[in-house]
């Protein structure tokens, strides 16, 4: 392969994995995010319990203890969907990073065909000018052996 091809496949490869790591970044945002607001819903709830849960239950009234139940039913099943949510962020930051992973091994393996094919090249070049030079030092020698 020509090291056009070698420096094209680089290039596509650091596109993918650059296209990767923002995806992670943002994957990251998701699950900060998820995080904080499944940690805002249970010192919610904590606090709601502690505050209205401190009172004596003779101090409510039906309606109101019913209020209250149904509101801390309400805030138990969001923080219950809110750590699926967290879950399902955590499994797809996961799933980029692992495509991240991959898109680095694929660029680092181009580079290093890359960096062989130039070696190889560079090597051939030295071979080449040897060859040369040696032609031209027998030439010289035979040029001198010839009567004149």
């Amino acid at each position: 392969m020509s090291d056009t091809i070698f420096s094209l496949l680089v290039d596509l490869a650091e596109r993918e994995r650059n296209t990767t790591s923002k995806r992670l970044a943002d994957a990251n945002a998701a699950v900060t995010t998820a995080r904080a607001q499944l940690d805002m819903l249970e010192r919610y709830l904590e606090d709601y319990q502690n505050r209205h849960g401190s009172r004596k239950p003779t101090t409510f009234g039906a309606e109101t203890l019913r209020n209250f139940n149904a509101f801390i039913l309400k805030l138990e099943a969001a923080i219950t969907q809110q750590r699926r949510e967290l879950a399902a962020c955590e499994q797809g930051c996961n799933a980029v990073i692992n495509a991240e992973r991959a898109a680095q091994r694929k660029l680092l393996s181009f580079e290093t065909m890359r960096d062989r094919r130039s070696e190889e090249t560079r090597l051939l070049q030295q071979l080449n000018n040897r060859r040369l030079e040696d032609q031209a030092a027998a030439n010289s020698a035979i040029r001198t052996r010839l009567p004149r």
